[in-house]
């Protein structure tokens, strides 16, 4: 063959098969959540197909603490994922206090409760919003003592009031410049290791669900988790006693003001969320955040009961099909539990009359 031939040949091959990889990265459709991005599944069949809502401009606030605010959230992915998407916006809307969120892995204790910020402003409560499967590593350097917290203080927030806050659905994406190409070897690899060998590939477990309305994606019979779910199913009656010693530790640091009150709002893993609803539930792990809370000396929204009455009663989609994290529904329940329950732990003697925070930032401008 001669060198030109060759040549032209190579190229061709060459583009051939970059067009067939954009090809089935297209037909796989740009990846989008963190389960089929692990485990190599097609978002064609495991996206979700109800938008979800974004606000814009965001009620809530990010990043760098600059501001006085009454809450502040202290969390992890499930605090800070998708700002757009997040529970607190749905808390601003509908109460009207200013609401901020540090990510919990960027945050010293000790020395955000000594900071100028914290100690000139502190906020009304401090919420601790983490996920369930972290739990018994996240908190092993807080256990360091298992005092008693006492009976925790009032949440001294304004009387709760609407606010405006635009929202806005937003479709899954599809656009033919998202595509990942690279993706196309990860499927085409994983697909085949379930295909010949019956293995579940990357760090996402697949499992056939009793019900087909939880979810608005194409295989709605099925449910992705993570597989770092399972670790919990370890846990012993120590590791469970740890956990609530490093939360009291932590009410503890953030209530020592006097002003500050402290609240965990516990998020259970999708594992757990759905685990009643497996047609085989035995292939997932037991939700341990049951026995946790019910001993538990600080308060907690009880989030895990919420979400379980959510997807019992069919809603839709409160977790992200394709995701390990929740969906519009998921936050707007979250939203709804953790306003309930600082409400209930709200100081009765507060001014019921004065605006909240947001308004009153407002008008000062």
């Amino acid at each position: 063959m001669q060198p030109r031939a060759f040549s032209l040949l190579v190229v061709g091959l060459t583009l051939a098969l970059v067009a067939a990889a954009w090809a089935l990265g297209w037909w796989l459709q740009p990846v989008y959540g963190d389960l089929t991005r692990l485990g190599g599944y097609a978002e064609r069949d495991y996206g979700w197909n109800e938008p979800v809502s974004e606000f814009e401009p965001l009620p809530s606030s990010f990043g760098e603490w600059t501001q006085p605010v009454d809450i502040l959230v202290i969390g992890d992915s499930f605090a800070n994922l998708r700002p757009a998407q997040q529970w607190q916006n749905h808390l601003v809307a509908r109460t009207g206090w200013r609401v901020h969120t540090l990510d919990v892995h960027q945050v010293d204790v000790e020395a955000l409760v000594a900071s100028r910020r914290f100690v000139e402003h502190p906020p009304a409560v401090v919420v601790w919003n983490v996920v369930e499967r972290n739990l018994a590593d996240d908190h092993a350097t807080y256990a360091r003592t298992c005092g008693a917290v006492g009976t925790g203080l009032p949440v001294a927030l304004p009387a709760p009031m609407a606010v405006e806050a635009s929202a806005h659905p937003v479709s899954r994406p599809h656009a033919l410049f998202d595509v990942n190409p690279g993706f196309a070897r990860t499927w085409l690899h994983r697909a085949a290791m379930r295909t010949l060998f019956e293995a579940q590939a990357g760090n996402t477990v697949r499992v056939e669900l009793a019900r087909e309305d939880l979810f608005s994606s194409r295989e709605a019979g099925t449910l992705l988790v993570y597989a770092d779910d399972f670790r919990k199913a370890g846990w012993s009656d120590e590791h469970l006693r740890r956990i609530r010693c490093a939360l009291s530790e932590l009410a503890t640091r953030f209530q020592a003001n006097g002003r500050t009150a402290f609240v965990s709002a516990l998020a259970p893993d999708k594992s757990s969320a759905y685990r009643a609803w497996a047609r085989d539930p035995a292939r997932l792990p037991p939700e341990r955040l049951g026995a946790l809370l019910d001993d538990l000396a600080v308060p907690d929204v009880r989030l895990d009961l919420a979400v379980r009455d959510a997807v019992a009663s069919g809603v839709m989609d409160v977790y992200m099909p394709n995701d390990t994290h929740w969906s519009t529904a998921g936050h707007a329940v979250a939203a709804q539990a953790i306003m309930e329950r600082l409400l209930e732990l709200r100081d009765p003697t507060a001014d019921s009359t004065a605006p909240p925070a947001v308004a009153r930032a407002a008008a000062a401008k």
